[in-house]
């Protein structure tokens, strides 16, 4: 009955992320895409869909955690929001 449990339980990454200047630790679901892992930082509804917001991930990257029931992955690098790629940032006044 625990591993029913344990499967539907969503998994889980630690990862530094980045949006604009600042960086912080930060939890966010784990999902696998076509056998690469993405790190859904938000959902948002469009015309009632739920689509999720991600960030790539490198999987030579991502470590599981040394727990055996454990479905927590740690990401040994930074993450971007991906509102803020393609942003020219004004100069700031000197």
């Amino acid at each position: 009955m625990a591993s029913r449990r344990l499967a539907r339980v969503p998994q889980k990454v630690i990862h530094r992320h980045r949006i604009g200047d600042r960086a912080f630790r930060r939890v966010s679901e784990l999902a696998f895409v076509r056998g690469k892992p993405k790190a859904i930082l938000r959902w948002i509804n469009i015309a009632g869909v739920r689509t999720p917001i991600y960030a790539e991930l490198d999987a030579s990257r991502l470590k599981r955690v040394a727990n055996v029931r454990s479905v927590t992955y740690r990401y040994e690098g930074e993450t971007g929001d991906p509102a803020d790629e393609g942003l020219v940032r004004a100069p700031s006044p000197n």
